[in-house]
């Protein structure tokens, strides 16, 4: 229901306007649904940066206690702001890409008792049930003399990535970046969460489907034959979806000196291997500069290189 990345984004945003106390709002609001939600569903805490982009917006704000209480909650008492003489570089790095929605099929058994019309599957574990009363008696007959049916439902395929980590170096300066939000977790817990929802509808319009199949058999056996043919071609998973999001978005900020700056990024792949680029910025002082980079590698499932 609500996003750490983008009220970070804002924060960051708001910052480089130099409007400290909106920023300052995005950061704890940020740092709330870290705490509360990213940190219990996909594992991810905020990072170190995000809490001294807090620290420093509520120091610049003029808000002491609030200052004062997130030191002490984040157990950085002996942070100290610190004045940049020159410019600063926001770096966003989008590593590897998220995964693909695919689909898979899955078969249910039928049956009818107490008044209800069962849907179920023992080796998953689900147990459907509709009133056989919204139907009509020969509905229901038809539906149950067919006893097995299959299901086609979407599922996400994972991209693991190429690249497990990189490093900002500049003036003898370096920062690490630090994970925002992994994007392949989310994608697969909203699906999760929808799919008991997914699956309901998909099983009532199966059944219906059936059942109308079954009706037409008896009047023609091969235009119902046909009809059967035309449910199955057509009963096919939503498959689409984003296919060039990152796999997770990371991000680090690094000072920058007045004048032409070098900065090099440094990227370890999942071998130990390093990779080095070098970006050159023009700087005047009190600029904010934002550079998002985006590594498209990934690995495939078998651990190939993609």
């Amino acid at each position: 229901r609500t996003d750490a990345f983008i009220h970070t984004l804002m924060g960051i945003i708001y910052e480089a306007d130099s409007d400290y106390n909106n920023a300052f709002i995005a950061y704890r609001n940020a740092v709330e649904v870290y705490d509360q939600d990213f940190m219990r569903l996909f594992q991810v805490g905020a990072p170190e940066q995000l809490k001294k982009d807090l620290l420093r917006a509520a120091f610049h704000s003029g808000l002491d206690d609030e200052f004062e209480h997130y030191k002490t909650q984040f157990g950085m008492t002996d942070y100290v702001v610190q004045e940049n003489p020159g410019g600063e570089l926001v770096f966003f790095w989008h590593n590897g890409l998220g995964p693909i929605k695919t689909e898979w099929s899955v078969e249910f058994a039928i049956s009818e008792r107490g008044g209800q019309v069962f849907f179920s599957n023992e080796n998953l574990g689900v147990n459907y049930a509709f009133s056989s009363s919204d139907y009509s008696s020969s509905q229901i007959k038809s539906l149950t003399n067919m006893q097995v049916y299959r299901l086609t439902l979407p599922k996400y395929v994972d991209r693991p990535v190429y690249y497990t980590n990189g490093v900002l170096t500049t003036s003898g300066v370096s920062r690490p970046v630090q994970l925002l939000e992994d994007v392949s977790k989310v994608a697969f817990k909203c699906l999760d969460e929808r799919m008991n929802l997914e699956l309901s509808k998909a099983l009532i319009r199966l059944a219906v489907k059936k059942a109308s199949e079954q009706q037409i058999r008896k009047k023609d056996y091969r235009f119902g034959a046909l009809m059967g043919i035309v449910n199955a071609i057509t009963e096919k998973a939503d498959t689409r979806n984003w296919q060039t999001l990152p796999h997770n978005i990371y991000y680090a900020r690094i000072p920058l000196d007045v004048g032409t700056s070098q900065v090099n990024f440094q990227t370890t792949d999942y071998q130990g291997r390093q990779q080095e680029q070098t970006f050159t910025y023009d700087v005047k002082k009190g600029e904010t500069h934002f550079h998002t980079l985006t590594s498209l590698e990934s690995l495939r499932n078998y651990g190939g290189y993609n």
